[in-house]
């Protein structure tokens, strides 16, 4: 931090579709109740950010430019306003502020890090939290069967959260054969390819409960075909455009949505204990790392389709003064 207070900053922002630039600025002194948090680690939630570069995302309204990017970060406490007795300076914390080197945030926003938790459970954290609260709507029974359609980050932690809270007989539909492996690892019965001629005899009867997080409208009409009389399904998947097929009408099925988590720090504290044993197999929902500097050209990768991953990664240098 230099000597007038101020402290130098660069955020990541998307100018316009497929455009991405780091921007420079001046951040002052934490003020009262604020922390400034000098970041470590970051993620890619790469089936909501991918689509904002693109500008294909659907909104209530039309985007406006420049707006900042990402919102999964990890860092170190380097100073607090006023009137902050926690988080203390030195503290991991994480947060919602997006690509940001430095950021001043309030300090209650600011969550504490068990030092036994790495940084990639940590991100995992906050999408888990997203996750946990659309498979709490469905208000799972352990004698219950679930499907799950599409293992990308989101279908692999309604995988784990659905085995957390008790539910056994989880199916996956998926394409891809490595996410199959990590599903199976993280809970899943059975898995399958999305062909329903490839789910003939499985859970014969049908299921009970339904996550849709493929954002694919043949597999959330698969979904719903899959699905028991009365069947309870939740759209996690923000960018599914989502016909209703005749099975919906037929068998009375109930459809909620859900979008973000239902209380971060409460259900962080939750998920470090639950995930004490499987945190390894959590970590592997990363199958790519990048550096800030690199994140330009990982977009660009992404939407040319030369790079498919799971989730990124996002390693930032170690902090240093000023």
């Amino acid at each position: 931090m230099r000597r007038d207070g101020a402290t130098h900053a660069r955020s990541l922002l998307l100018t316009g579709p497929l455009r991405l630039e780091w921007v420079d600025e001046e951040l002052p002194e934490p003020g009262p109740g604020q922390a400034l948090i000098a970041t470590t680690a970051g993620a890619v939630s790469v089936g909501t950010e991918l689509p904002e570069y693109l500008g294909t995302a659907r909104h209530s309204a039309p985007p406006r430019y420049p707006r900042m990017t990402g919102y999964e970060s990890v860092g170190v406490v380097v100073a607090v306003g006023a009137g902050v007795t926690r988080p203390r300076v030195g503290e991991r914390v994480f947060g919602f502020y997006g690509y940001r080197t430095r950021a001043l945030v309030a300090a209650e926003k600011a969550i504490p890090i068990p030092s036994a938790v790495s940084d990639r459970l940590t991100l995992l954290a906050i999408l888990s939290c997203d996750v946990a609260k659309g498979v709490r709507t469905l208000r799972p029974w352990i004698a219950e069967s679930a499907l799950v359609t599409g293992a990308g980050t989101i279908g692999l932690l309604a995988v784990w959260t659905l085995r957390a809270l008790g539910v056994m007989r989880i199916d996956v539909v998926e394409p891809i054969q490595a996410r199959r492996t990590l599903a199976r690892r993280l809970g899943a019965r059975d898995t399958f390819v999305p062909d329903a001629s490839g789910m003939r005899g499985a859970n014969a009867d049908g299921y009970d409960l339904g996550i849709e997080c493929s954002s694919r409208a043949d597999a959330f009409a698969l979904l719903q075909e899959r699905m028991r009389h009365g069947g309870r399904i939740c759209v996690l998947a923000g960018g599914t455009i989502e016909p209703l097929a005749p099975a919906f009408h037929e068998r009375e099925l109930l459809v909620v949505g859900s979008s973000d988590g239902w209380d971060y720090p409460t259900h962080a504290a939750w998920f470090f204990a639950a995930a004490r044993d499987t945190a390894a197999d959590l970590e592997c929902i990363f199958d790519h790392e990048t550096t800030p500097a690199d994140l330009p050209a990982t977009f660009a990768r992404m939407a040319d389709g030369a790079l498919a991953p799971i989730k990124v990664f996002v390693r930032y240098p170690a902090p240093t003064a000023g």
